[in-house]
């Protein structure tokens, strides 16, 4: 017989200080000490994920004249970064509604796109509008997330559960958003995306404790879960969001520079109420039962397969010894951090500013001598292929899981069903 508990059961020892709620790395960290884990000893794990999602959008909206003054506004940008008004007209009210994809590169800042502009609002910092009207007036205002009516994140596609690693198979450099240097040729390098067993994904792979209206954390702050995203299908399902800015942490959000433009970081956490043992079997017990599928940079096809386990081994966070930057004369990486998370003084590397590092490796990758991260390697077609670049923040993903477990322990997270389960379909259309 299946042993099972209840939602109410869970939060009343949530309540009483009795449950036992813990981390996805917590449970990977016991198991791997050969500690005997059972339903009866975990009420809640709590999941997450860091990482470039591309398909996040900020959607706004404020007042930039008094009413009666223009028609509405036809053009408008955020620090440069392109918007679509719309779809209200709010015509005569001085209101615009606005649409920022993450992804936008801004036209006035160098290496300045959407994510950056998120991170900088939730940061409390102003904002440049310029706005043109319908009758071709301009306006320029300075605001900050205080002077805004509306201002909330929302993401189309996000917590994929089956990301990737990338090979590049051909015999020429590509600038590509899958890594921040020119892509090497000949398959003499790989870069990869995922949190792998941390993701929400992988431990509940049949939806029975997170659906439609589930609470979230996107980026720190309390959002929900609005259903399936695009582009899914039952082998790769994701998740589509809404949160508020206003709350969010700026050390979980940002901008991540490729050689091929600016991406979008945003991180999610997912709590997981352990009601059955059903639930329980399905959770991730190792990164090995985590599969990572290695494609081709051009075309996408699958050339190779590996696990999770290759590429994370409590490797998480990136060491950085500032004596050796005071004794080099020429500086290979200053200008190559993707997330700019160099403290700089008088031309060297004097420390790292740990809200903006993003473990990705490249800096340990273009100077093991001062900064030391395992980033592995992987075996392909018979020899040893150096990881050269992670696109997903597994540090970030455990502190982010684990402010949601000190959330819920603390009950300021409501822990609710969902109103209805996520339905994926067979096949990608």
């Amino acid at each position: 017989m299946i042993k099972r508990r209840t939602l109410s059961d869970v939060r009343k020892k949530v309540n009483n200080g009795t449950a036992v709620i813990l981390t996805v790395q917590e449970l990977l960290n016991r198991i791997s000490n050969d500690e005997k884990i059972k339903f009866e000893d975990v009420d809640v794990i709590t999941t997450a994920t860091k990482g470039l999602m591309s398909g996040i959008m900020g959607i706004f909206s404020f007042r930039l004249t008094p009413p009666r003054t223009l028609r509405k506004f036809t053009e408008v940008s955020m620090n440069g970064v392109p918007c679509f008004p719309g779809p209200c007209p709010n015509e005569y009210l001085g209101i615009v509604d606005l649409i920022v994809y993450g992804t936008a590169q801004s036209k006035t800042i160098e290496n300045y796109c959407g994510g950056s502009l998120f991170r900088e609002i939730v940061e409390g910092k102003t904002v440049e509008i310029f706005a043109k009207s319908a009758e071709g007036e301009t306006v320029k205002k300075v605001m900050t997330i205080d002077d805004m009516q509306f201002a909330k994140l929302m993401g189309t596609r996000q917590s994929i559960k089956n990301y990737n690693a990338m090979i590049n198979c051909e015999t020429y450099k590509i600038n590509t958003i899958f890594s921040c240097l020119p892509f090497s040729p000949n398959n003499t390098e790989i870069t990869f995306s995922g949190c792998g067993a941390l993701n929400p994904f992988q431990n509940d792979p049949e939806f029975q404790s997170f659906g439609v209206g589930s609470p979230i954390l996107v980026n720190g702050n309390i959002g929900y879960l609005m259903g399936p995203g695009t582009r899914n299908y039952i082998a790769k399902p994701n998740m589509m969001t809404i949160a508020p800015f206003t709350g969010m942490k700026p050390e979980f959000m940002g901008a991540f520079k490729t050689s091929y433009g600016l991406e979008p970081i945003c991180s999610l956490a997912v709590p997981i109420p352990i009601l059955d043992e059903n639930i329980f079997n399905n959770i991730v017990k190792s990164d090995r039962d985590v599969k990572l599928n290695i494609l081709s940079l051009v075309g996408r096809e699958k050339v190779g397969e590996i696990t999770y386990g290759d590429v994370w081994d409590n490797n998480f966070r990136m060491k950085f010894n500032p004596e050796v930057c005071k004794k080099c004369n020429k500086c290979d990486v200053m200008d190559k951090c993707p997330t700019n998370a160099f403290i700089i003084k008088n031309g060297i590397i004097t420390g790292i500013d740990r809200s903006r590092c993003f473990n990705c490796g490249n800096c340990a990758y273009l100077c093991p001598e001062a900064f030391e991260l395992d980033l592995k390697t992987i075996k392909f077609e018979g020899k040893e292929v150096q990881i050269v670049l992670r696109q997903s923040d597994r540090n970030g993903a455990i502190n982010l899981a684990e402010q949601l477990k000190s959330m819920i322990l603390n009950g300021e997270f409501p822990l609710k069903k969902p109103i209805s389960k996520l339905k994926f379909a067979e096949d990608v259309k």
